[in-house]
């Protein structure tokens, strides 16, 4: 009798050694599980701090003439609150054609003497066509035939710095009548109408573009 005791005595223990040893294995495992999952969640906050940053970069044209699209700011360029009298909106710069103009706020004749101008449109750099005229003048638009399809170019907000780029993906020449190209029904885009006179002034040249 006391050897059937004894050995039951000796299973017993047996068991809740076994029984200790699995939930032993068993916090082991919960704690590789929760030091796995904070190392995860710890990488991706990480990833989402620099890809946060990436959008404050300033990131130039490469020998191909393309943008980067993580460009937002440009801090550095300087644009003068207003110009002969006219406030200014921003800046245009289509690098591909050496030009870097002042945008005026109003059309006029003394204002397109000085720059561009807004023609039409949403405020600067917002959704809708925000449509811009200039004369063809050698320091203004005088070159814009020599942007083609696929070229790209930015447009700079004065208040806030902010830097949209914009790829051309139409040109043509028009009556100075037909005025289709000031159309609004963007669905929501940016899109940018840059407009000039052809050699002799009986026509206009029309490049538009989008936000890219």
């Amino acid at each position: 009798m006391k050897r059937v005791i004894y050995h039951q005595g000796k299973r017993m223990i047996k068991k809740k050694i076994n029984k200790k040893k699995v939930i032993l294995v068993i916090l082991v495992i919960v704690v590789v599980i929760m030091l796995i999952l904070n190392l995860r969640k710890e990488n991706n906050q990480e990833t989402e701090t620099l890809s946060n940053a990436d959008t404050n970069i300033v990131v130039e044209e490469n020998t191909n003439n393309t943008i980067s699209k993580k460009t937002k700011k440009y801090e550095d360029v300087d644009i003068p609150e207003q110009l002969g009298g006219y406030n200014v909106l921003g800046q245009l710069v289509l690098d591909k054609i050496g030009v870097r103009q002042n945008i005026l706020y109003k059309t006029e004749d003394a204002s397109l003497k000085l720059g561009v101008t807004k023609f039409y449109g949403p405020k600067i750099n917002e959704a809708g066509n925000f449509c811009i005229c200039g004369h063809n003048y050698n320091n203004l638009l005088k070159r814009l035939d020599e942007m083609n399809v696929g070229d790209q170019f930015y447009i700079i907000t004065r208040e806030t710095k902010e830097r949209v780029n914009y790829q051309i993906y139409d040109k043509y020449s028009c009556e100075p009548t037909d005025l289709s190209c000031l159309n609004q029904n963007q669905d929501g885009k940016k899109e940018v109408t840059l407009i000039t006179c052809n050699p002799g002034g009986l026509t206009r040249l029309i490049c538009k573009a989008r936000e890219i």
